[in-house]
């Protein structure tokens, strides 16, 4: 099937309707959009703190220690996202249940013996891309001994510099990622790289890095460091830590089969979800962007079948409003009658007196 026919086949939203997909989207979030801002806050305000008061204040071979550093932060916070779902997914209790995008059950309560094999097979993959592709992809700066960033203490990045370069990294981010993950949709390689990353129908948190090497390579790793690579010594090591946990959360978050309330990600306008990303896996067409759904507005990719969900939660939430609506001038009718009740009953009670 040609790309055109593709895109033909899946419809868009039209802009009132993608608002009011946003508006339903935000009112879900309830009191949890309290904890998504200070989530957010303490992400950008409070972390950079933390990191610049233990960032060491002489490094010899910056290479060296950008090399090894980010082995370890990139795969460190890989298994630290990992085991905060992994003790989630285990506790089974109502308040994170609740959040589940979807009532089939996890794969380990499901089919015991399938869900060991692709464990076994993902844990595999993942030790490969992590201690083997990830060292060799990232060998350039232990050779030169030369750091592609700024690591001096005299130099740490403001707010503002550090915001505006996370925005200019995420918008880089999600355009190169989206034709990327699409192009390994293409009929003609996807049995070959992607198909492996769908093994996983119902995603789980582990399968955010399981990939075919070259789709690691591709989709990854390269999309992530694009922008910072491009923007160079005008970035701060510390502003790239800051990025690397970001997009791993985001990716830790986008496969881990929950929609958090509390989410910070899922503050962004026109943001991709759980939801989202699930429906991708489920029907392997559609939805490939990863911050953002612009790109699959604008290029005529969002999923069919998420549409049509979708329209369905904003026609819910519409005949919410519209119910609610009425219950409450039925109330204030009723309350109006029974205060004339009592005012009436007053004065006749006075007239006695």
């Amino acid at each position: 099937m040609s790309l055109e026919t593709r895109r033909s086949s899946i419809p868009d939203l039209n802009l009132d309707e993608i608002l009011d997909e946003e508006k339903v989207r935000y009112k879900r979030k309830g009191y949890g959009i309290i904890f998504s801002f200070i989530f957010t806050l303490s992400f950008f305000l409070i972390l950079p703190e933390i990191i610049k008061y233990f960032f060491p204040r002489h490094i010899e071979n910056e290479g060296q220690f950008e090399y090894f550093f980010f082995q370890v932060l990139h795969t460190g916070g890989f298994i630290f996202f990992n085991l905060i779902m992994y003790v989630i997914y285990h506790m089974e209790h109502p308040f994170f249940e609740r959040y589940k995008i979807n009532d089939r059950p996890w794969p380990w309560n499901n089919k015991n013996e399938d869900w060991n094999g692709m464990l076994k097979t993902s844990i595999k993959q993942l030790l490969f891309n992590h201690f083997i592709i990830l060292p060799v992809l990232t060998s350039e700066s232990i050779l030169t001994g030369k750091s592609h960033f700024r690591t001096d203490c005299d130099s740490f990045p403001t707010t503002f510099e550090l915001l505006a370069q996370i925005l200019i990294f995420m918008l880089c981010e999600d355009f190169c990622f989206y034709w990327a993950h699409r192009f390994l949709h293409w009929d003609r390689i996807y049995p070959y790289i992607h198909k492996r990353h769908h093994l996983y129908i119902n995603t789980v948190s582990i399968a955010s890095e399981f990939a075919h090497p070259l789709e690691f390579i591709l989709a990854n790793i390269i999309t992530t460091n694009i922008a910072p690579l491009a923007l160079g010594k005008r970035c701060h090591t510390i502003t790239i830590i800051i990025w690397v946990i970001l997009r791993l959360g985001e990716t830790t978050d986008g496969h881990c089969g929950y929609e958090f309330s509390w989410s910070p990600y899922r503050l962004i306008p026109f943001s991709g979800s759980s939801e989202y990303h699930n429906f991708h896996h489920l029907n392997y067409k559609g939805n490939y962007a990863s911050f953002f759904s612009i790109w699959d507005r604008l290029c005529g990719t969002v999923n069919k079948q998420y549409v049509e969900f979708i329209k369905k939660k904003v026609e819910l939430s519409k005949g919410y409003d519209e119910l609610k609506k009425k219950l409450d001038k039925e109330y204030n009718e009723k309350r109006q009658k029974l205060d004339d009740t009592y005012e009436e009953f007053d004065k006749v009670k006075d007239k006695k007196d």
